[in-house]
């Protein structure tokens, strides 16, 4: 979802228009969650394979859109 809202931003607005603080907000947040969230995930038997993929290309989409971001600040 948050790499979702990043990419329209990008997207949207247009590289140069997303503010520092929004992508440095972004950045704090994927450090919160992102190390929890891909630890929930492989270590929940309840789900198969494919949603551990699933879950973990979502946040693999969220770091390379910070990683785009980021690059397009410069």
């Amino acid at each position: 979802m948050r790499a979702a809202i990043l990419a329209m931003v990008l997207t949207l607005g247009g590289c140069a228009a997303v503010p520092q603080a929004f992508l440095d907000g972004e950045e704090a947040a994927y450090h919160a969650i992102a190390p929890a969230y891909l630890h929930y995930v492989s270590a929940d038997i309840a789900l198969s394979r494919d949603q551990k993929e699933d879950r973990k290309r979502t946040v693999r989409a969220w770091r390379f859109s910070l990683d785009r971001a980021a690059k397009v600040a410069k």
